[in-house]
């Protein structure tokens, strides 16, 4: 199986942070702060600010803008399930600067819900995807797995702080 490794990197990849089944609007792409202070936690807002970090992460890697695609990780992100570990956010950039170049597309998630910590200091997100990815030989592959990003609550706004995948 010719770099059928490499796909599958690809596709868990470019997977690993998508977006919830619903569309989010543009707008909910900034930095929405959400408070942890005693009492005032808004755990709607969380969860629509982590899901909507997801959506812009899908965006930016179909629209093959890496910069984009970069904004919801920490600086120190690892992430796992991709064959290698991935640390640090200028390995992330290079890793997904490849990843654009095998042209995904036709991506769906199905979430499986965003969980927090009892402190609220972090949260999970988990699911499953698929999509269409470019062969070397340039004949399309469809691929599909399950993602589980792990977000942090940096000052109002959330990051991921780690990332893992299994492609099927």
């Amino acid at each position: 199986m010719r770099n059928t490794g490499g796909i599958t990197l690809l596709a868990v990849g470019s997977l690993l942070l998508l977006g919830c089944d619903k569309s989010t609007p543009a707008t909910a792409d900034s930095a929405t702060v959400s408070s942890t202070s005693a009492g005032s936690f808004d755990e709607n807002a969380a969860r629509a600010q982590i899901l909507s970090g997801d959506s812009a992460f899908m965006r930016g890697m179909l629209a093959k803008n890496v910069d984009s695609a970069m904004m919801p990780f920490d600086s120190d992100v690892v992430q796992l399930g991709t064959g290698k570990i991935v640390n640090g956010i200028q390995e992330m950039r290079a890793f997904y600067t490849e990843a654009v170049k095998a042209n995904p597309r036709d991506a769906t998630m199905k979430t499986g819900g965003v969980r927090f910590s009892n402190d609220h200091s972090v949260a999970w997100d988990y699911g499953t995807y698929t999509q269409t990815t470019d062969m070397p030989n340039g004949k399309p592959a469809k691929s599909k797995g399950t993602y589980l990003n792990v977000w942090k609550n940096v000052g109002g706004r959330w990051v991921i702080v780690a990332a893992t995948s299994s492609a099927e």
